[in-house]
């Protein structure tokens, strides 16, 4: 019971630090750094850490073997890249309350896969929990107050003959796609991940060569647009940048796959589902990124989720 308990804390824990992510992203974004030389700097650190954490502590964590390259491949591009690339452009695009809502659709994408994959069983107290947490997803994500937004400027549109609302509207539908890939993303995470730790790796060598893999796909990206060289700029704003990055990429990563350990995927998943909730108060309380109704309880029923699923 009591190591179930620290693993529950381990993943709320990185789940929190995961919420700093948005806020911390909006500040660089703001100050001009690109969205490619961003996530560069994350894969950057991430994996230059917990390399020099294993050359000191067990060189022999650098072993994997041939046959289980295409899963670091796929952890590092189909869920770290994609998930990283899609939340940063979808904070660009609307705003970290919105962006982090949208990662909710997680819980419920790791629980159909964990239980095709892993035979675990979706109870239905799992099925309310992820209901609760889309739903949450749903209201905090702002969905119905643009829809409701959308259809007064619809009518306003068609009055005026004006073509701007459908601009800001195709903008916003970029972003909440982009929420939705990252939330596909974050998912493949767990899966990957877990089959990596079935194979017997350690948490470390599976972030090391997943965000190594990560690195390389996104050093490719960075260099052709030539966002790479940003990182050199500003002193200022590369110390904030790498603080950001040890904070919500080894820390927070070490946590999430130390804690998930010791439970199901479906419930680190759930736990984790707290992350949007920080995320968008802390966009709402640092960078004064209102929140309405809507969004609120929103919050509450992710919170919610979070809650019951600790009860299973």
């Amino acid at each position: 019971m009591k190591q179930r308990s620290s693993s529950a804390l381990m993943v709320i824990a990185s789940a929190v630090l995961w919420g700093l992510y948005g806020s911390m992203a909006t500040v660089l974004l703001n100050m001009g750094m690109e969205r490619n030389a961003l996530t560069l700097l994350r894969f950057l650190v991430t994996a230059g850490s917990i390399g020099l954490l294993i050359l000191l502590r067990d060189p022999k964590q650098f072993r994997i073997k041939n046959r289980d390259l295409p899963l670091f491949i796929a952890n590092g591009l189909l869920s770290l890249l994609f998930f990283i690339y899609c939340y940063t452009a979808s904070i660009r695009l609307t705003k970290v309350a919105t962006a982090a809502a949208l990662l909710s659709t997680a819980p419920a994408i790791v629980m159909v896969l964990s239980a095709i994959l892993f035979k675990e069983r979706m109870t239905p107290l799992k099925i309310l929990c992820c209901i609760l947490a889309v739903a949450g997803c749903a209201f905090a994500s702002g969905l119905a107050g643009d829809l409701a937004a959308s259809a007064a400027a619809s009518s306003s549109a068609a009055a005026s003959g004006g073509a701007a609302s459908g601009a800001a509207s195709s903008l916003s539908a970029a972003g909440i796609l982009f929420g939705l890939g990252a939330g596909l993303g974050y998912a493949l995470y767990t899966i990957f991940s877990r089959m990596i730790l079935n194979r017997g790796y350690s948490v470390y060598t599976n972030i090391f060569f997943s965000f190594s893999i990560g690195l390389a796909g996104q050093l490719v990206l960075s260099c052709a647009d030539g966002s790479a060289v940003q990182l050199a700029e500003s002193p200022v704003r590369l110390v904030l940048g790498i603080l950001c990055m040890i904070l919500t990429g080894p820390l927070a990563y070490g946590l999430y796959t130390t804690g998930m350990q010791g439970m199901e995927n479906s419930r680190a998943a759930q736990l984790a589902a707290i992350e949007p909730a920080t995320a968008a108060v802390l966009g709402s309380f640092l960078l004064r990124q209102p929140l309405s109704l809507w969004e609120g309880l929103g919050i509450g029923m992710i919170l919610l989720s979070v809650v019951l699923s600790g009860k299973g």
